[in-house]
């Protein structure tokens, strides 16, 4: 019956268009030879600010942020309550608040470590055919059939009624389960505190009039999403990491949904990031997209 799991390809994609940059504390120092208003080296970026830079030298900032040097680790005394099945809509917050306190601990040490701040998100959930009506995300851009990850308001909603394949796994697999497609949503907020989603935008907007270019950026930013999501996944303690049937799921091209344009990876190439950030032991270096050649990324 895992089968029936499906992983979502664009969980948290849809946040561009909302407004807001989580700010971020100093940066590692510079080397003397590291010029400050150099477009192709990162900074972090004031709210509202909108990087400027040739594609050239954006997609170098995309390769060489905090986050390409950080390493995930394992939170300790992280576990979620017990649970066999869907959990229940009423017990379903605080659920998914012990998951993300896991990932926050994951997350908010190894940014801490580059020098930037990361402030946990929210974790709401809402019946699925009700979109949140005090959101930043247009209420459109609820489907109720995946997490929604709102970085105008630095929060994950969660459709209660959403049910990939919870209501038919065993005590064992469903913290698993929840943890798995927790750490995917939840990747997006960490991206935010590096600035990187207004990066990423002012790199498509210099590709404009390049449809290959700008699929092919596309494709790079939604694999270093997975990468990103599967080694926080895999870096949590025992129960909610990811293990046997789930892991051997999770990490196949059976797993991930095909590619509905040109701009979305092949179901291939998502599975082979998503080992990636398996096998990286939380060292987001294996999750750096953007230098890949182009056969990894299709």
């Amino acid at each position: 019956m895992l089968l029936l799991l499906g992983i979502g390809t664009g969980v948290g994609l849809l946040w561009l268009d909302q407004p807001g940059t989580p700010a971020a504390s100093e940066p590692p120092a510079a080397s003397s030879e590291e010029d400050p208003a150099d477009p192709a080296q990162w900074r972090p970026l004031e709210e509202g600010e909108q990087p400027e830079g040739t594609p050239e030298e954006l997609l170098q900032v995309m390769a060489t942020n905090p986050l390409t040097a950080a390493t995930l680790s394992v939170p300790a005394g992280c576990s979620l309550p017990a649970s066999e099945g869907k959990v229940p809509d009423e017990e379903l917050q605080a659920y998914l608040e012990a998951g993300a306190s896991c990932l926050a601990t994951t997350w908010g040490q190894a940014l801490q470590e580059q020098g930037v701040e990361f402030t946990a998100p929210e974790v709401v959930v809402h019946p699925a055919a009700e979109p949140p009506a005090a959101s930043s995300c247009a209420p459109e851009t609820f489907t109720g059939t995946a997490p929604r990850a709102c970085i105008g308001d630095n929060t994950l909603y969660w459709p209660a009624e959403w049910d990939p394949g919870f209501s038919t796994t065993s005590a064992v697999e469903s913290p698993q389960l929840y943890m798995w497609h927790l750490s995917y949503s939840y990747a997006v907020f960490p991206v935010a505190a590096t600035s990187l989603h207004s990066y990423y935008g002012a790199l498509l907007d210099g590709l404009e009039g390049d449809a290959a270019g700008s699929e092919e950026m596309r494709r790079r930013y939604a694999l270093q999403q997975s990468c990103f999501g599967s080694a926080a996944a895999f870096q949590q303690p025992t129960g909610p990491r990811p293990t046997e049937r789930v892991e051997e799921f999770v990490t196949s091209a059976e797993a991930q949904a095909d590619p509905a344009s040109p701009a979305e990876p092949s179901a291939e190439s998502r599975a082979a990031w998503v080992n990636a950030g398996r096998d990286a032991n939380g060292d987001l270096s294996q999750c750096i997209t953007w230098e890949a050649p182009a056969d990894q990324v299709d």
